[in-house]
């Protein structure tokens, strides 16, 4: 694969001096943007990614204030939550289409790429109502990168070495596009191997500990994605396009936890196919979008006894997920005049999950569920004077099942049932947000909203067994969320860019698990998930930019985050991983239009790992540099050090991060 790439770069390098002779038929310039925005939330462009060495999606998001990643667990997955909302609740929205997982909602940001993305949009508590359906919490909004030029390449491949200096990690990134009159294309591939990492020189293996030495179990892994994007644009105004995306997670056995207590899974694969069709009109004052897309799901996982079971391959249980979405979006907006514009939205979308396990008897379907989701939003701005709008959404959800079948379920198969079957019921919910906003000078803006969201529960919420651990819920309720937010986004003399918000959420009928008689055997117990809790979450974030000149930017977020827990049917005291601060800081010095050098500070507070609160994560500082060299306008050197510090740190319990770690990347672009 490096040999491909190292093949590409010959291509690309030969082909600038090409571009360079065909300037002259370039239909379109590169657009040069940044992150200030009149949109609700915060837009981090890929420049800004590149620049911080930011891969993935849990990369870009870190960049945010009040956004946590989880990096860890059983599964290996790196989620994040927002303001204390899980990413179950937010939806990641690739060009309209919702990619979490069917069955329970979630995804891995550290496996979503992102070098085919134009941009990212962050969106907290108030957000768009025009996507579909399960935006409790937010949601992130990813755009796909179209082409500008009749010719256009990118090409950055990055090697990283551990503290030792060992090769560690490499990831490359490959995009050519052209764009004529009436048609474009353009074809990102993406690839990143990782061979190791290692625990910083601080680290102690725990009694009974299989993580022995610094070179973290199992932390080998590669990840694959390829971006298609083909369209025409036969009218003025009007833009179809067909995209495909495909990527591949080969993550291998998971990183165990370094206790005494451990668990050995293992993923056998986990691809993700997505076919869509898109449309666009944009002329006068309609504005119409048309979007049909078709995704598929398919991983595998395996779970072990002992390492003597992983080096014989032979786990005593595999689960295999064989899942689908489908649907359509049609939505668009109306200027009735410059003080009124109106948009609304209807979204269809089709869930199947099939659950088949794998044991000493062979491969048995255990569940099967498809369920259709019917969403309608509509949006109205009102401008009463030239420097207020006054916006009001409201949306309305439907889960409709129509189809549920277990076999073999844990519980039932012991009470002598041969299939299990549930009467589920029909879901319907109501949403809706206002907000005021004020531009009392151009580019600063005051605004308040207030929005009402709620949450379907996942199919895993509603239907897992947890292999005989927990008794399920299909009738689960949704969850419900009030969000109230006062905020400022805006510029000033051209030199400070602030975006800050005091906001308060309070969330009711919020699931917990309980514990209740085994209905097999009444004298134990087993979990159970319930709609009980209440809890409150409130803070502070707040985002600044200061250009001093063209020598010097400074960058700071930061967010103060606390909680009540209202009512608690479980008994839980606290709030897990939830610190009550976090903030990332950068002076970003450019000596020379050539150098840019960029060190960059991070905090995190102590936080609990468990809802009694008695076990404690200790709060960590890290420090990074970034130095990048940039050649001329189409070659760039970057070299960065990460964890300069080689902090021992966990954002999970008993899952340690990389300590000090390098990376050198060359790219080049025409």
């Amino acid at each position: 694969m490096v040999r491909y790439f190292l093949f590409c770069f010959i291509i690309l390098y030969s082909s600038i001096s090409f571009a360079q002779n065909k300037q002259q038929v370039e239909t379109d310039t590169i657009i040069v943007t940044d992150t200030k925005t009149k949109e609700k939330g915060q837009t981090i462009f890929q420049d800004e990614m590149q620049n911080m060495n930011a891969v993935s999606l849990s990369d870009v998001l870190s960049l945010s204030p009040g956004i946590m990643i989880d990096e860890g667990g059983a599964r290996g997955d790196t989620t994040f939550r927002i303001r204390g909302f899980s990413s179950s609740t937010i939806p990641v929205i690739i060009d309209g289409i919702s990619t979490l997982n069917p069955y329970n909602g979630q995804s891995d940001s550290s496996a979503m790429l992102t070098g085919d993305t134009e941009s990212i949009t962050i969106q907290k508590g108030y957000s768009t109502m025009l996507s579909g359906n399960n935006g409790m919490g937010g949601a992130v909004l990813l755009t796909l990168a179209k082409p500008k030029k009749v010719f256009e390449g990118f090409f950055k491949t990055s090697m990283e070495y551990d503290d030792v200096f060992d090769f560690a990690a490499v990831n490359n990134i490959l995009s050519i596009g052209s764009k004529t009159s009436k048609f474009y294309i353009k074809n990102t591939l993406q690839y990143r191997e990782i061979d190791h990492y290692l625990l910083p020189k601080s680290y102690k293996a725990m009694q009974g500990s299989i993580q022995k030495d610094r070179n973290r179990l199992f932390s080998d892994r590669t990840d694959l994605k390829n971006t298609l994007i083909a369209g025409v644009t036969p009218l003025d105004g009007l833009d179809i396009w067909l995209a495909y995306i495909y990527s591949d997670s080969n993550k291998g056995m998971v990183s165990p936890e370094v206790s005494s207590v451990y668990s050995l899974w293992g993923w056998n694969y986990d691809n993700h196919h997505s076919i869509s069709l898109h449309g666009k009109y944009d002329k006068n004052k309609i504005k119409l979008n048309f979007l049909a897309f078709y995704d598929t799901y398919d991983n595998s996982m395996s779970m072990y006894s002992s390492l003597i079971h992983v080096d014989y391959n032979a786990p005593y249980r595999t689960s295999i997920y064989d899942e689908y979405a489908a649907g359509f979006s049609i939505n668009g907006s109306y200027e009735i005049s410059k003080a009124h514009i109106i948009k609304s939205a209807i979204t269809y979308r089709q869930d199947n999950h099939i659950g088949l396990s794998e044991d000493s008897l062979g491969l048995e379907e255990d569940i099967n569920v498809t369920e259709n989701k019917l969403s309608f939003g509509v949006e109205y701005n009102y401008k009463p004077v030239e420097k207020v709008t006054l916006s009001a959404a409201l949306g309305f959800d439907s889960l409709i099942p129509s189809n549920f079948y277990s076999k073999n379920n844990s519980f039932n198969n012991q009470l002598g049932l041969s299939s299990y079957n549930v009467e589920v019921i029909n879901r319907f919910l109501f949403a809706g947000q206002l907000g005021i906003f004020y531009e009392f000078i151009d580019d600063n803006n005051l605004y308040l909203t207030y929005a009402r969201r709620n949450q379907f529960p996942t199919m895993s919420d509603r239907y897992s067994t947890q292999l005989g651990e927990n008794l399920p819920n299909p009738n689960l309720k949704p969850e419900v969320a009030d969000h109230v937010e006062l905020g400022y986004k805006g510029s000033l003399f051209d030199m400070l860019y602030i975006d800050t918000a005091l906001y308060y959420s309070s969330v009711s009928d919020k699931m917990v698990v309980m514990e209740v008689p085994n209905p097999v055997v009444p004298t134990t117990q087993v979990d159970y998930l319930m709609n009980l809790d209440k809890v409150s979450l409130y803070g502070f974030e707040f985002l600044s930019n200061i250009y001093i000149l063209d020598y010097a930017e400074i960058g700071l977020n930061l967010s103060l985050n606390s909680y009540n827990i209202d009512k608690s049917q479980s008994k839980a005291d606290v709030m897990t991983y939830y610190p009550l601060f976090s903030g990332k800081g950068y002076i970003k010095i450019t000596p020379c239009e050539y150098i840019a050098i960029t060190p960059v500070i991070e905090y995190t507070s102590e936080r609990y790992a468990d809802i009694y609160g008695i076990h404690k994560l200790n709060g960590y500082f890290l420090a990074h540099l970034n130095i990048n060299f940039l050649i001329n306008e189409h070659f760039q050197i970057d070299f960065s050090i990460r964890n300069i510090t080689d902090e021992l740190y966990e954002t999970v319990q008993h899952y340690p991060l990389k300590g000090r770690n390098y990376t050198l990347s060359l790219t080049a672009k025409i």
